[in-house]
């Protein structure tokens, strides 16, 4: 890796993640940083761009989204259409749980939304970075712990109405909706892009009323 590039992966480290590492662990070892950052990569991903596709567990790599939007989806052979299980956001940390832990294959493909900065992770150092620090283990654990808690949060959320579904996405995501290509919004929302567009309106309406 260039120096250029090492640099880069070290400033976004430090600003962004090492503060939730001491405030999860209390300390992290200077070796630990050194080889996070070694072993870590960074990419300039342009909206539409994959970064990463469906397939074996090997291939999978821990994602931390310094900037930029994504959507995670797969085709739903049943159904004959594609479902938006993921919309990422700035400083979101992916990783599919059940590739990592049990070599399962990956299922979704990850596409970019809009530009932005990634910072990558092989599954493959990513256990070798924890063999070597497993003190470190606890804090793996969290991100792994929050990953879960979005996704029963999701499933939750499917449960809501239409338009409280739109009401909570929205207010979680400010602006999103005049970013990125709505259809992908609605199809993680669970509706159609009709239904969407109604409840939209709606919320900007009832925005526009209270302030």
């Amino acid at each position: 890796m260039n120096i250029d590039k090492q640099e880069r992966i070290k400033s976004i480290f430090r600003r962004k993640i090492l503060p939730v590492f001491i405030k999860l662990n209390g300390s992290v070892p200077a070796e630990l940083e050194i080889a996070i950052i070694e072993k870590s990569n960074i990419i300039t991903a342009v909206k539409d761009q994959y970064i990463a596709e469906s397939g074996e567990a090997e291939d999978g790599h821990l994602i931390y989204f310094e900037s930029g939007i994504a959507r995670c989806y797969y085709y739903d052979a049943t159904a004959d259409k594609f479902i938006v299980t993921r919309i990422t956001k700035k400083d979101d940390v992916l990783i599919d749980t059940n590739a990592y832990l049990y070599g399962s294959r990956q299922t979704d493909n990850i596409q970019m939304l809009e530009s932005g900065t990634l910072i990558t992770l092989s599954y493959a150092n990513l256990k070798l970075i924890l063999a070597g620090f497993q003190t470190m283990y606890p804090t793996f654990l969290y991100f792994l712990a929050e990953r879960e808690k979005q996704h029963s949060a999701y499933q939750h959320l499917l449960k809501s109405s239409v338009e409280e579904r739109v009401r909570i996405f929205l207010a979680d995501n400010p602006g999103i909706a005049t970013r990125i290509n709505n259809d992908h919004i609605a199809s993680y929302l669970d509706m159609s892009r009709t239904t969407f567009s109604s409840a939209y309106a709606k919320f900007r309406a009832d925005n526009a009323k209270n302030s």
